[in-house]
Formats: C-alpha cells, sequence, structure tokens
C-alpha cells in the first residue's frame, strides 16, 4: 500500500483531456458533419413542392389550389420531360419541349385541337343561355379554369335539406345540363357537398355519406335519364371539408351545399 501511495506520489497527473475523450471528440464530429450533409441534400425547393402537389391534386380530384375558399384557379403545371429521340431533358420554355407538347396535344384531340375548344367555347355558351332562360343565375354557375370546367349546382335546387333525393322540380334543370354534358362527351367528377353542419341519421350518420350519395344519385340521373356515358362518369364525396366560403352564417352554408360537376376540356 506505501509501495503504491509513494508511486502515485512520484507521477505528477498529465495535462489535459485523457486521449479517450479525444477520440470520442472526433467521432461526435464527424457524426455531427455526416447529419449536417444528408441534411443539405434532403432540403426540398418550396417552389418545387408546390408544383409537384398542385399537379397531383389536378390530376386525382380535378381540381388544383386556389385557396381554401377560393375557385380553382385551374392552373396546368408543366415541369420536365424526357426527349424521345436524344434522352435529354427539356424544361418548360425550351423551343423543343414547346413543340412537344403541341404534337402531345395534337394527337390527343386526333389534330382538331381548334374543334375541341370550339366545342367547350358552345358548351359554355348554351349552359350560360340555359341558366339565364331559366333564371337561375343565382343558383348555377360556370367556372372555365385551364384544364377543366365546373358546372356549379346550388343544392336547393335539387336536394332538400339533409336529404339525397332529387327533388321534382330539379330535375328538369337537371335533365337540361345532362342533355348538354351528353353532347359534349368528356370525362367528368361529379362531386358532393355539404357545410360543416353535424348530420347523424340511419342513412347518413355523417357528411361523408350525405355528400356521396347526393353525388352518386346525379350520376344515376344523369346516365338514366339523360344518356350520358356512364364510362365517363365519377360520384365523389367530400363531405364539408372543401367549403367555398366561411360556415359562418346560412347564407355562406347555403354556398357550400353544392354539387360541383367537373369536366375535363
Amino acid at each position: 500500500m506505501k509501495k503504491l501511495r509513494r508511486q502515485l506520489e512520484d507521477d505528477p497527473p498529465s495535462e489535459g483531456a485523457p486521449e479517450w475523450l479525444q477520440t470520442y471528440s472526433d467521432m461526435v464530429t464527424l457524426v455531427l458533419t455526416f447529419f449536417v450533409l444528408l441534411f443539405s441534400m434532403s432540403t426540398v425547393s418550396e417552389e418545387k413542392f408546390k408544383q409537384i402537389t398542385n399537379s397531383l391534386s389536378a390530376a386525382f380530384m380535378g381540381t388544383g389550389s386556389g385557396g381554401i375558399y377560393g375557385y380553382n384557379d385551374g392552373t396546368l403545371v408543366y415541369n420536365v420531360k424526357e426527349n424521345n429521340v436524344t434522352g435529354d431533358i427539356l424544361e418548360d420554355g425550351d423551343e423543343a419541349f414547346n413543340e412537344g407538347k403541341s404534337a402531345e396535344i395534337g394527337a390527343f384531340t386526333g389534330g382538331n385541337a381548334e374543334a375541341e375548344a370550339q366545342k367547350i367555347e358552345d358548351f359554355i355558351d348554351e349552359v350560360q343561355n340555359l341558366v339565364e332562360e331559366m333564371d337561375l343565375d343565382e343558383y348555377v354557375k360556370i367556372i372555365d379554369e385551364n384544364e377543366n370546367l365546373t358546372v356549379r349546382i346550388n343544392s336547393v335546387i335539387l336536394f332538400d335539406l339533409g336529404k339525397a333525393d332529387i327533388k321534382e322540380t330539379g330535375k328538369e334543370t337537371l335533365k337540361k345540363i345532362g342533355a348538354l354534358i351528353k353532347e359534349l362527351n368528356k370525362n367528368a367528377i361529379v362531386q358532393g357537398h355539404t357545410d360543416n353542419l353535424p348530420i347523424n341519421t340511419m342513412l347518413f350518420p355523417t357528411n361523408w355519406e350525405l355528400s356521396t350519395k347526393r353525388a352518386t344519385n346525379v350520376v344515376l340521373f344523369l346516365v338514366e335519364e339523360c344518356g350520358v356515358d356512364p364510362v365517363k362518369m365519377t360520384a365523389t364525396g367530400n363531405g364539408e371539408f372543401r367549403p367555398i366560403a366561411p360556415n359562418d352564417t346560412e347564407e355562406n352554408r347555403q354556398k357550400n351545399r353544392r354539387i360541383d360537376i367537373v369536366i375535363d376540356k
């Protein structure tokens, strides 16, 4: 014991940090550098991210991102594409990109893009004339967007509150609009929307069921009574989750109770 104590007294403590601590510090620094590198590589461009989300939204839902209470702006998003011949990546605005885009549009419309555009214009005019003739300016609107048309019908002329059966007084209006949709012969999504007042009945436990059933009944009516091709029709229910006005007054809630027929151009 005395010998050990004497040895400790003879050997003064070393200056600085222990050797193992230096090695540990180097390791921590390397790990930190590694994660900083990973973070820098994973940083997402906000503008590009918005473009991607807008594109996906338009593709799957037929709508854009016009704001929580705004109308769909229908912005068409073209990012990049690959040259089929050279494999080069072309950006929007490049001459080759625009030529390719024009060729794609021409191929899709059978080289008759002008006729298709005129067909859309005629449909808009006919719907507007129909609305004026039936004095429905307050209840039926048509929204012209880049990628699609939306025929917006206030549910007050189609359904009683909390019900999904189409009213007899609304069938005449829907039948005339359906005849124009049949003639246009385009793909369309019928979207049901409600306000945020809760519903809990045996038939409709939530607004999801109510909005979906209303959209389905409109599709069935267009197919069975107007002769619209069922292959081109889709019914969706959105409940209260896509309002076009805040649900703070009865007037605004009535605006949100609607059927949107979104038609591809």
